[in-house]
């Protein structure tokens, strides 16, 4: 049968494949934890108080990797009985894959940062971050297997930080970013972009303040909203989806992510992504 004859007029059911980034101890983790039968993948401490299912903390990248392998082999076999994973965190991701790729130089000595750096390991001249980001690419092809093939759920959480933006069409401002390495020189990319690009959904979560002007001091105050995941492009954040889901949704701290699977099912009547 030719290409054509094989058009497929129906949605097909895949994972989505979603970052949850925000401030530290804002409740990524948990937010994690109430995604559809979640399985935990701790790749660094926080997740002491998060009772659902977990395998062990992960502390090499190879480990990373042949846990996905395993996993794959699981659905394969139709022996997966969950249906997210709970990546946790994708800024911890990175340090892993940076540190394998500090092993594949002769020089590196664990312990002596000194000594070889990402910045001049494999000869220098941006080698080693370049092989990171092969590394992460091989990463998200494993994610995204699962998410298609296996309809898993991919969901990583992300930390953010502070970060000046310099915008052609609105000049420079400040915004949370994605705590991920990004050159931002305009000719090449980094796993922050690779990240950005490959999402379906990018969330972040977050407890709206104000800022009350005083005599003395400015002082922050909270809205009294509760948290908040914004789902859509802002100055202040990173953010965006494919579903067409607008702006912020007040999320609860008990099954926060079915606030989401709800917010995309109003937008596009997709409803197998909550529980």
């Amino acid at each position: 049968m030719s290409i054509l004859g094989k058009i497929n007029h129906s949605s097909t059911k895949v994972g989505i494949r979603a970052v949850i980034s925000g401030v530290e101890k804002v409740g990524k983790t948990t937010m994690l934890s109430s995604t559809p039968k979640p399985l935990l993948i701790p790749l660094e401490q926080g997740y002491a108080g998060v009772s659902i299912d977990k395998v062990p903390m992960l502390e090499t990248f190879t480990e990373v990797l042949t846990l996905l392998t395993e996993i794959i082999d699981a659905v394969q076999k139709k022996n997966f009985p969950y249906q997210s994973l709970a990546i946790d965190s994708a800024t911890a991701l990175e340090r892993l894959i940076h540190t394998h790729v500090l092993n594949m130089d002769v020089s590196y000595v664990k312990g002596n940062q000194k000594a070889v750096t990402m910045d001049s390991a494999l000869g220098g001249y941006g080698k080693a971050y370049n092989t990171a980001n092969e590394q992460f690419f091989t990463f998200l092809q494993y994610c995204d297997w699962l998410a298609i093939h296996g309809g898993i759920n991919i969901i990583l959480s992300c930390h953010v930080f502070a970060a000046k933006v310099v915008d052609p069409t609105a000049g420079e401002y400040d915004t949370f970013d994605i705590l991920l390495h990004s050159p931002k020189n305009q000719k090449t990319y980094g796993k922050r972009e690779m990240l950005t690009q490959w999402a379906d959904l990018i969330g972040f979560l977050h407890e709206p303040i104000f800022v009350s002007e005083g005599k003395a001091l400015n002082k922050a105050i909270s809205a009294n909203r509760g948290h908040v995941i914004g789902l859509s492009r802002t100055p202040g954040y990173v953010a965006g989806n494919r579903f067409g889901v607008e702006g912020e949704v007040s999320v609860p701290k008990e099954d926060s992510w079915n606030y989401v699977a709800q917010a995309i099912y109003n937008s596009c009547k997709l409803d197998y992504y909550s529980r």
